[in-house]
């Protein structure tokens, strides 16, 4: 590596770490005079550093690396760190983050103080309830008390409402070649053209032969919530944490060790996180003597209710958390992958432990029979799937009335009783914050079906421990932050493209009317 590259990449290294610092520090509701200063003060370290580097003496990979520095400064300075940072690319970019910004934050606001006859829920612990709710009377109550959440963002549904404008500053973007479907889709050696078709033909297979009455929205999460409610005293607010981490030590991730950080309970000092998250709190460093010094991933969130969903969250997130502790490359590429998907699925590695038979006995001490769980953990998927659908479908048609398609969706594939009147779709704050975000969560359980039935051809089943699987899999695919494509990633793991076939197989697994034949089916999602 050419010396000057080096020493860009030393002082980008340390940018990233006082912009870490800084993030977690305001998330935490901690103080850190003057760190802002310091952090502007490392953008333009980074920016002096880089325009001393000759291209022309750069092989591939160093020429890689130092466009995703030049990337990562570009943004950091349209976020408004540095001296010279400037306004966003195009006026309708500032229009979109604005936009997007004032939405988020009235959503924030409504979903962390739901009104249920005089209580103050957040909207987790209201689907929560819907799940637990014996009366189908108040179950449409607790539904219905979320309207002003997603008024925040549907307003009155009109095409002057907050989503319709954004929607329309997003569509805009998507139709100028920005898509981050398709951007994730070509990371992962995947056609854009086939995601549409085959989110299609996993709703299908959820719907087929299912044998369901039509149900009222405010009853699915009931229905779905068998498994939950059966388990709930097995898993109180307190046990979550524990849970976790003990899961995670027999498979060789001693998260003390990994320094991993939780804020994950309600605190007076600071308001309810409205969409969990994991980050970084500092980066991976391999250092002059060839020794590494790991990342400090956190996790964020607010767990108020207990219970199988909140547990399964969480360690979704702590699967972020383990994936950026096992990052090891050079300070450029020491990054989430280049395909949310990808890191949504990584997640999911574990997270989809919790619906198996076993993996309760083993860790909970009881459990409820295999399709309940699984029928629960896959109808969370399936309204996912049908989020996504509705992203699509709405920026390739921006006119049409969003209540609307969201209706035709979950009538045609879940069998919900279509309520055209309501927008409440509109209660994931993703659809505003990150448009086109919520397909990473239907694309996901795709890669990881894949992911995990290659792990344990590999290693077999780890349910009641493995103290090698974490290292395994560390060295197989979560070290390689940037340094490798998704696509490369899997590949070098399944030997081929991924197919929705593994998906397919869990979904018969819960019951929904998959049979030996149609498991046969040619996978949609196919090589560009």
């Amino acid at each position: 590596m050419p010396d000057r590259l080096a020493a860009a990449e030393a002082c980008f290294l340390d940018a990233r770490d006082l912009h870490d610092r800084l993030e977690v520090g305001r998330a935490r509701g901690l103080a850190a005079p003057g760190l802002d200063r310091q952090a502007e003060a490392a953008v333009e370290q980074v920016r002096r550093t880089i325009t001393d580097v000759a291209e022309e003496r750069l092989d591939e990979e160093d020429a890689r690396a130092l466009t995703t520095m030049r990337r990562w400064l570009s943004e950091a300075q349209d976020q408004g760190h540095g001296e010279t940072a400037g306004p966003p690319a195009t006026a309708a970019d500032a229009g979109f983050e604005a936009l997007s910004g004032q939405i988020l934050d009235r959503y924030a606001a409504a979903e962390a103080a739901v009104d249920v006859g005089g209580d103050r829920l957040t909207r987790l612990a209201v689907l929560g309830r819907l799940g637990e709710e014996p009366s189908r009377r108040q179950r449409r109550r607790l539904f219905l008390a979320l309207e002003p959440t997603w008024r925040s963002i549907a307003g009155d549904g009109d095409a002057t409402s907050p989503y319709r404008r954004l929607l329309r500053l997003s569509a805009e973007r998507w139709a100028a070649g920005r898509s981050p479907i398709d951007a994730n889709a070509r990371a992962l050696g995947i056609d854009p053209a086939s995601i549409e078709p085959s989110l299609v033909e996993i709703l299908e297979a959820w719907r087929a032969n299912a044998g369901r009455e039509p149900v009222e929205p405010w009853d699915w999460w009931y229905e779905a919530g068998a498994a939950d409610r059966a388990l709930r005293a097995a898993v109180p607010r307190e046990r979550l944490l524990p849970l976790t981490r003990a899961y995670h030590a027999a498979l060789g991730a001693d998260l003390a060790q990994l320094e991993v950080g939780f804020d994950v309970a309600a605190r007076p000092d600071r308001p309810p996180v409205p969409v969990a998250y994991t980050t970084f709190g500092r980066r991976p460093r391999l250092h002059p003597e060839g020794r590494a010094s790991g990342a400090q991933p956190w996790v964020f969130g607010t767990y108020t209710e207990g219970g199988l969903g909140e547990l399964t969250e969480l360690i979704h997130e702590t699967g972020h958390a383990i994936h950026i502790a096992a990052i090891r490359t050079r300070p450029a590429f020491a990054d989430w992958p280049d395909s949310d998907a990808l890191t949504e699925a990584l997640a999911e590695l574990l997270a989809l432990d919790t619906a198996e038979q076993a993996w309760q006995n083993r860790w909970l001490g009881t459990s409820v029979p295999g399709h309940l769980s699984l029928r629960g953990r896959y109808a969370d998927i399936m309204l996912d799937v049908c989020w996504a659908l509705f992203e699509i479908r709405m920026h390739a048609a921006p006119d049409r009335c969003p209540n609307e398609v969201w209706a035709e969706l979950t009538s045609t594939y879940l069998g919900l009783v279509a309520h055209p009147r309501w927008p409440w779709w509109a209660m994931r704050g993703q659809l505003v914050e990150e448009p086109g975000y919520m397909t990473n969560y239907a694309i996901g359980p795709i890669l990881a079906a894949e992911l995990r039935a290659a792990i344990r051809a590999a290693r077999g089943d780890w349910t009641a421990g493995d103290s090698g699987w974490y290292a395994w899999v560390a060295e197989r695919i979560y070290h390689w932050g940037l340094a490798r494509s998704s696509g490369q990633v899997l590949r070098s793991v399944l030997g081929r493209a991924p197919s929705p076939e593994a998906l397919l197989a869990e979904i018969g697994r819960a019951g929904v009317g998959l049979g030996k034949s149609s498991l046969q089916v040619k996978p949609r999602i196919g090589t560009r």
